[in-house]
């Protein structure tokens, strides 16, 4: 019994002596001098982002595969027309010593390729340049112009919009803009103002409207028949009341025809419209302009006054349309804004001469136009029923 154990104790020291000597395949390894097979070495394993893809001989072989990555993205870049400024990776890339078969250590670059082929991918920040071109808005300036007529306006200088150049750095990770940064800001091309002329001259072309020739208007006496010192006479005009010296305005544009003393008008202009209209203001104390010019509508060209056959300072204005008068109420703005003096039911009850006479000279059934006998009811009627 004794002699049976020894010989079981024997065997198995002969078996683990065997078995120490033999590779994991069960082929005998010789010892190297380190202790581990021949065929083992000492070497790196590569992780990339946590998970191991291989095997270099060298720690820094781990910066060299970084160089390739980053070397194959700019070569992936190069066909996108980016101006490029520099190439980060993110991934993390570690290395830890490691014993391993010889057989299982690789290169770099085949490393990369066995990554890349199995689908494998690399996280990267990309900077590149990045310029942009914003147009400039030109302003629009107006500048009165005297050689323009009113109401007119001119493109004296047409404008051009301005451009700068913006240039960026921008990153993107993983395709994703993650920050931009404003380098440059440059103005490339100045913008050009635009000018306009406005024109202030007046024109002295006729509207064909008419305005009343003085800013306030106070109708004394009305175109038609009348009754003046007792006897009746036909008016030609209309007769408003102004002060001497008041300023006489041109009722529309057109060509002064006469400028100077006539009979019972005393100081008159006469202003021939481009439609054949002539406009009378008579009575003036002053004349502004002369035979031969154009003046234009609201021209100042006289100052009113009591000249001529007269019983007051006003001022006669007559409308003549085809050689014969015409009430130059119809054609002139609405009587709204003109107030009527009120007339007398007795004629003969004022003096000659006087500026009471004046504003009694026409009976209520005098001859007028619709709306000025329409304004002269509405005077006519007692204040508390307007």
């Amino acid at each position: 019994m004794k002699i049976r154990h020894i010989i079981a104790l024997t065997v198995t020291v002969l078996t683990l002596g065997i078995l120490s000597s033999c590779g994991a395949d069960g082929e005998q390894m010789a010892p190297s001098e380190s202790g581990h097979p021949e065929n083992t070495v000492t070497a790196y394993i590569v992780r990339i982002d946590g998970k191991a893809v291989g095997y270099l001989s060298e720690e820094d072989g781990i910066d060299r595969l970084t160089e390739i990555f980053t070397e194959r993205k700019l070569t992936e870049l190069s066909g996108s027309g980016a101006e490029v400024i520099r190439v980060t990776v993110n991934s993390e890339l570690d290395g830890e010593q490691t014993a391993v078969s010889s057989d299982s250590v690789t290169t770099a670059e085949e490393i990369a390729d066995s990554f890349y082929g199995s689908g494998g991918r690399i996280s990267f920040s990309v900077t590149v340049s990045e310029r942009e071109t914003r147009y400039i808005s030109f302003e629009t300036v107006y500048t009165s112009s005297s050689s323009h007529y009113e109401g007119t306006k001119a493109v004296k200088t047409k404008g051009q919009q301005g451009e700068r150049e913006l240039t960026y750095e921008v990153t993107y990770t993983d395709g994703e803009e993650s920050e931009r940064t404003l380098i440059s800001d440059t103005v490339t091309k100045k913008a050009v103002n635009e000018e306009i002329l406005v024109g202030t001259k007046k024109s002295t072309a006729s509207t064909g409207s008419y305005a009343w020739p003085l800013k306030s208007v106070y109708i004394t006496s009305s175109y038609g028949g009348r009754y003046l010192s007792g006897k009746y006479n036909f008016h030609l005009g209309v007769d408003l009341r102004a002060a001497s010296g008041t300023s006489v305005y041109a009722a529309d544009g057109g060509k002064v025809i006469h400028s100077g003393w006539l009979s019972t008008y005393g100081y008159l202009i006469k202003i021939q419209h481009d439609n054949g209209d002539q406009t009378y203001y008579a009575h003036l104390s002053k004349l502004s302009v002369s035979v031969g010019s154009r003046v234009y509508k609201g021209q100042l060209i006289a100052k009113s006054g009591a000249t001529g056959n007269v019983t007051g300072a006003h001022l006669h204005f007559e409308l003549r349309k085809n050689g014969g008068t015409v009430n130059p109420v119809g054609y002139l703005p609405s009587l709204r804004s003109v107030t009527f003096m009120e007339y007398s039911e007795v004629p003969g009850s004022c003096f000659a001469g006087t500026e009471a006479c004046l504003s009694r000279s026409v009976p209520p059934a005098f001859s007028g136009s619709t709306r000025e006998r329409e304004a002269y009811r509405a005077l006519r009627r007692p204040s508390h029923a307007r």
